[in-house]
């Protein structure tokens, strides 16, 4: 009989059945933190040398933007160490910089893109709680006895 081939969903990045599945996912949330770091870190740079006159484009282009860039970069560091604590943090940030940046705009804006945020985030939190309770002991084990690995 032929091998069927899996295909790849689109909501397949955000699912994990084995360990190799469920990093992947913790990194992908690192690196969607990567990104979302450097994508706020582009808009501070702009707003040390640009002033708009739209009160919602002014929350954009504020310098203090380091400052969130800086607190993602730091969660994305220990998401990649497969933190649950980060990983939870980063999501709750998200969610709440996105609730307050809706209500100051005063509509929601670029839902799309934050739908994409939140499902790389929430994944990756589900992975890291999934990866301590079912993968870390087996892995801890493996890197301490080297002899018995084949």
């Amino acid at each position: 009989m032929a091998e069927t081939k899996l295909r790849m969903g689109l909501f397949s990045a955000f699912t994990f059945d084995d360990q190799a599945s469920c990093e992947k996912a913790i990194r992908n949330g690192g690196i969607a933190a990567l990104i979302s770091a450097g994508l706020t870190a582009v808009f501070a740079v702009i707003g040390l040398s640009t002033t708009s006159d739209d009160p919602s484009m002014r929350m954009y282009l504020n310098p203090w933007l380091f400052v969130d860039a800086a607190i993602l970069l730091v969660l994305a560091y220990f998401i990649f160490r497969k933190s649950r604590t980060a990983a939870t943090l980063t999501f709750a940030y998200f969610v709440f910089s996105k609730a307050t940046t809706w209500y100051d705009a005063g509509a929601p804006k670029g839902v799309f893109l934050a739908l994409v945020f939140f499902l790389f985030y929430f994944t990756a939190m589900r992975a890291t709680f999934v990866w301590h309770s079912r993968y870390k002991n087996t892995t801890e084990s493996e890197s301490a006895n080297p002899a018995a690995q084949p």
